[in-house]
């Protein structure tokens, strides 16, 4: 019969961080719906041996466990830090570096700063610097020529896109179309796209936006719009026909 090999501490260390990594803010999962994560990943471990874990999370870290109702639930407190692990580090330096690449330098300010915030909130002992040092995008970059106030723009974007806000847009040709619906934004080519809702849907490049109004009336967004399959139907994104 062969000898059962007892797992070391840093293996019992890494599947509870894996665990907790799996754990949402804002609602439950159950032991038996993290262990079906973990397997999609590579990772088989008995249920019993996710609940011992799980039990030690709750214990010493700010994660709370649910057992009004079997199966138990976990989430984690709004409060809790973020874990990063070498995966997620390298994940969020690629994306760094990929937005920097991709998005207009007037935004690099921005970008920087949100990607500082997400440093402070976790627990990651590698630093911002030591992981921009190991990753790169190598994009074709395309000389333009942003608006002065691209800044202002995005922001009015961000801010009717999460809010779900009508807004007026002005083009560089003084047209305005009123109580339009931003619905997403596209990077195509290096191009910066908003994706909104007139009479049909539509789409303006950032560069041929003058300015953006928002209105104090909220729309509701369409249920049968699919940003992904929206850009799988549009062979070429047309200036000319914009606004």
């Amino acid at each position: 019969m062969a000898k059962k090999i007892k797992p070391t501490t840093r293996e019992h260390i890494s599947l509870a961080l894996e665990l907790y990594n799996r754990i949402p803010q804002g609602r439950k999962v159950t032991a038996q719906m993290l262990q079906e994560d973990l397997k999609q990943s590579g990772i088989k471990r008995d249920i019993r041996t996710i609940q011992r874990n799980l039990d030690l999370i709750v214990n010493y870290f700010n994660v709370d466990k649910d057992t009004r109702d079997k199966p138990f639930g976990y989430s984690r407190n709004i409060q809790s830090k973020l874990i990063f692990g070498p995966r997620e580090n390298i994940i969020l330096g690629l994306a760094e570096s990929y937005l920097h690449a991709v998005l207009p330098q007037e935004l690099s300010t921005i970008i920087n700063s949100a990607f500082n915030q997400i440093q402070i909130l976790s627990l990651s002992r590698m630093s911002q610097l030591s992981i921009k040092s190991k990753v790169f995008t190598d994009l074709i970059q395309v000389s333009k020529e942003y608006p002065v106030n691209i800044n202002t723009l995005f922001e009015n974007i961000c801010f009717s896109l999460i809010h779900q806000r009508l807004i007026s847009i002005e083009n560089h040709h003084s047209i305005i179309h009123r109580n339009i619906k931003p619905l997403g934004i596209i990077i195509l080519n290096s191009e910066l796209y908003l994706i909104y809702k007139n009479h049909k849907i539509e789409q303006i490049q950032l560069n041929n936006i003058k300015l953006i109004n928002i209105s104090s009336f909220t729309f509701k967004y369409p249920n049968n719009f699919n940003i992904n399959e929206y850009r799988k139907n549009i062979k070429v994104l047309d200036n000319n026909s914009q606004l």
